[in-house]
């Protein structure tokens, strides 16, 4: 071979040594077991976490709510009410009682949302965490949690960035591991900008309940069933740093059988959050920002209709299937109550306290086994 065929070579090996990096940097990252989160979780109620003081250095959070406090200073209630009839202007008329319904819901969920905010020592944080995205075109923001249908959006969101042509397009690892790159961050804008946005864009989200949202990522990364394809990956960093806390005798090399149990005692234990199970209130900080509309995983197919109705989008993507996102149907009650039951009773409380900030602030009712068990 030539010079010129060594270079060409060559430089196809450097090309290609950087784009295994990529998926590198994305997989470690998605694999953190964030332990700021984990410090402040164990902190008295309201007492602000070691990251807050870091985040100050961007104040736009605070210059908006600043800009939309009320007299006694609480978020204005009503405004994601305005908001809504707003954008709904031109097609309100024509059917009413569908977004009556919707507006309905969201006037409850938003009423439990304020009250918890005012009432449970929240938290306040100064700046948008990284997983909220922005599209100037339809006007919106979307905060993304994992396991809340967010590869779903994500994919939607491509589509509509013209980044992508339907929802089907790229794979879920795909998606995930890109999005930093293919989609607007809010946190990446100027602070007028950012500001501007929070003010003037619908702004959404998507919740779950805890214990259904814990499980699945359970079943879905960890669980030594999991037919997810980066599944070992998982199970070699965070599961068999489970086992070796957990099982004196469990060495690297050993068979991989983590149970649910022993991953609830992890999480109780505080010894590291991963997005994928942190909570979700810390991931999109719904008592900082005022969020237009409040989705439910359980009630998805719904709720995103309706916000892709609100954005001005639903005549240009539908919201996909779930062939792309690794489902676990763990919200399914018998899978649900099969792997809880391995808990005992203490187990399902601890576990119940380190979610019910998610519980309260997003009106989900006590588990019914906690009902009939003494604190």
């Amino acid at each position: 071979m030539n010079a010129k065929s060594y270079v060409g070579i060559l430089v196809f090996i450097v090309l290609l040594l950087c784009i295994i990096q990529v998926y590198q940097r994305a997989e470690i990252t998605d694999l953190t077991l964030d332990r700021n989160y984990v410090t402040s979780s164990i902190k008295k109620e309201g007492q602000k976490d070691s990251n807050v003081s870091k985040l100050k250095q961007i104040s736009v959070l605070k210059v908006w709510k600043d800009s939309t406090a009320s007299k006694d200073g609480g978020v204005i209630e009503d405004s994601y009410q305005k908001h809504l009839m707003s954008r709904l202007a031109d097609s309100y008329s024509t059917n009413s009682s569908y977004f009556d319904n919707h507006l309905e819901t969201q006037r409850k969920r938003h009423a439990q949302l304020y009250s918890a905010c005012s009432s449970m020592g929240y938290e306040s944080y100064d700046s948008p965490s990284k997983n909220i995205w922005v599209n100037d075109k339809y006007k919106f923001v979307y905060c993304s949690i994992p396991k809340v249908a967010c590869t779903s959006w994500k994919s939607i969101l491509l589509v509509l960035d013209g980044v992508a042509d339907s929802t089907d397009q790229f794979s879920q690892r795909t998606i995930n591991s890109k999005s930093g790159r293919w989609m607007k961050q809010l946190w990446k804008y100027p602070i007028h900008q950012q500001k501007f946005i929070l003010q003037n864009y619908t702004k959404f989200m998507f919740s779950r309940d805890p214990f259904s949202r814990v499980l699945s990522a359970f079943r879905n990364k960890l669980s030594p069933n999991s037919t997810f394809e980066r599944a070992k990956f998982w199970q070699a960093k965070i599961g068999g740093h489970i086992l070796s806390r957990y099982r004196s005798t469990w060495q690297k090399g050993d068979p991989y059988d983590l149970k649910f149990s022993e991953f609830a005692h992890f999480i109780n234990s505080g010894h590291g959050f991963n997005k994928h199970w942190n909570l979700q209130y810390r991931q999109c900080r719904p008592c900082d920002i005022d969020y237009t509309i409040l989705g439910h995983f359980e009630t998805l197919q719904e709720d995103s209709e309706f916000v892709l109705k609100v954005i001005g989008a639903d005549k240009d993507v539908s919201f996909p299937s779930s062939n792309h996102s690794s489902p676990t149907n763990s919200s399914d009650e018998s899978i649900f109550t099969s792997f809880y039951k391995t808990l005992s009773d203490k187990e399902l409380r601890d576990l119940y306290q380190t979610y019910a900030k998610d519980y309260e602030l997003f009106n989900y009712p006590l588990p019914e086994r906690l009902k009939n068990t003494k604190t």
